[in-house]
């Protein structure tokens, strides 16, 4: 019995080494490096907070007039009324946050590139607050067109005091061919608005 039990100690101390050999030999050291888990430097994590969400219609932009023949003016394209929507509560802890990033989907249906602009609104009517942002051209009938500004310390701050975002949009003029109000109008855009945020937890000081 005592010679059966010596030899699966054997056994098992024996199947322990090659398995830790195995690893050893086939694994970076690196990975097993316990210390470098523990180090709060290498956690990021990246923080999506929604904002805001609007869909509008191209002739609801409009408060005058337009014959559905008028043809979108060449050069300067035709501007579109202002629109404010309602801003989520958002907050940042500074310390904890170096960038920020403003992160924007657009829905484009017209039949046209679009343009638009941000701003933040102190309210649903009130001045601009800070700097504006504009984006580039938004091709026209795609989905989900993905735009990014990158918010420095003050537009930050604006951000989290705004109570409103502003946005301005421009139906632009065809590189070729003519386009009429009437091909426009009853399509529609949509925005859907995030703030990206890599928090640094090996700043926050508990």
């Amino acid at each position: 019995m005592m010679k059966t039990m010596i030899f699966f100690r054997r056994l098992n101390s024996g199947i322990v080494l090659f398995i830790m050999a195995t690893m050893l030999s086939s694994c970076n050291l690196e990975d097993f490096n316990l210390n470098k888990l523990a180090d709060p430097v290498d956690i990021t994590p990246e923080v999506f907070a929604p904002l805001a969400y609007g869909k509008f219609k191209v002739q609801d932009l409009v408060t005058f007039v337009i014959p559905d023949t008028a043809r979108i003016p060449p050069g300067v394209g035709l501007p579109l009324n202002p629109v404010s929507i309602s801003k989520t509560g958002t907050a940042f802890r500074n310390t904890a946050v170096d960038s920020v990033y403003l992160i924007l989907h657009i829905t484009n249906e017209s039949p046209v590139d679009i343009q638009l602009t941000l701003s933040f609104l102190s309210s649903l009517t009130g001045p601009a607050i800070g700097k504006t942002f504009t984006s580039a051209p938004v091709p026209a009938g795609i989905k989900d067109y993905r735009i990014q500004f990158d918010l420095g310390p003050t537009d930050q701050d604006n951000l989290v005091n705004c109570t409103h975002i502003g946005l301005d949009f421009t139906l632009l003029s065809p590189i070729t061919g003519t386009l009429t109000y009437g091909a426009a109008k009853s399509k529609s855009i949509m925005v859907k608005i995030a703030a990206y945020v890599p928090v640094q937890l090996w700043k926050l000081k508990l």
